[in-house]
């Protein structure tokens, strides 16, 4: 197992750390994000014209949170 399996990764919504599995990307920001700041939305792509599902973090999800 490599060294990167291990390593740690934080919320950047209420800085939890984990080691355990691996934290999830927002599709808005990219930042990772623990699952309890994760929410999958529902958003339009102008290039297909269709909506898709995404992970979007709770400060992406509620402008003016920042």
């Amino acid at each position: 197992m490599s060294e990167d399996a291990n390593s740690p990764w934080i919320c950047h919504v209420c800085d939890a750390r984990s080691t355990l599995g691996e934290g999830q990307a927002c599709a808005v920001c990219f930042k990772i994000t623990c699952p309890a700041h994760l929410q999958v939305r529902s958003v339009y792509n102008v290039e297909s014209r269709l909506y898709e599902l995404q992970p979007i973090c709770l400060f992406c999800a509620t402008p003016g949170l920042h």
